[in-house]
């Protein structure tokens, strides 16, 4: 499952993004869009209205939203949620129903379809619901507890900070053989002083004599 990510800056903070791939239906054409983490409705609101400024919103005939938000506390967590069906009759209805069916937590998603010409009856909301559930699952939503977003190189957020890289070992052996050069120059150089002290030494000798 081809997934494009990006991640946002919004006024509730940094949101990650993500588009999945286009379904097509006798040419319509549905595409779903999510953004996490949403704590609040007003966040998911602001959230909802960056995703809806794509291209692929612009392009479709109907964008119907919806979203999910789960406050931790207690032994039932409050759910705040919402949808609009933007001329799609039960489009954004159906589409919230799909996410309360996998639990889905503190996300907001966007399904755009372009209308092809045809009328395809009820597998509209049936693709409403698979390209949205689908992209969740690509992303790795888990029912309940929401996405655990990768930042960078498999750093989780809120973790620890990877290791720093090891040395690699060319780099070791040039820098050690850096480390050696100098110390022989060292060396040399003490040794040159030396002689010279005795040869001074010696002259001082013959001439006192």
């Amino acid at each position: 499952h081809m997934v494009l990510r990006s991640r946002r800056s919004t006024p509730h903070g940094t949101i990650e993004i993500a588009r999945g791939e286009s379904a097509n239906c006798d040419g319509s054409i549905f595409t779903a869009q999510i953004a996490w983490p949403v704590r609040t409705k007003v966040a998911a609101a602001a959230a909802i209205a960056l995703l809806l400024q794509e291209s692929v919103c612009g392009a479709a005939d109907h964008n119907m939203t919806a979203f999910r938000v789960c406050s931790a506390g207690g032994k039932r967590p409050k759910v705040e949620k919402g949808y609009e069906d933007d001329g799609e009759a039960r489009g954004g209805q159906r589409l919230l129903g799909a996410l309360t069916k996998i639990a889905a937590a503190d996300v907001a998603v966007v399904v755009s379809r372009v209308y092809g010409g045809v009328n395809i009856g009820k597998r509209r909301f049936e693709l409403i619901a698979s390209t949205a559930t689908d992209l969740l699952l690509a992303v790795g939503h888990e029912p309940g507890k929401g996405i655990v977003h990768s930042w960078g190189d498999g750093h989780a957020l809120g973790g620890s900070p990877p290791p720093a890289p090891a040395v690699a070992p060319v780099a070791a052996a040039v820098a050690a053989g850096g480390k050696k050069r100098r110390r022989g120059a060292e060396a040399a150089a003490e040794a040159e002083a030396a002689r010279r002290a005795q040869r001074e030494a010696r002259v001082v000798q013959i001439a006192s004599v």
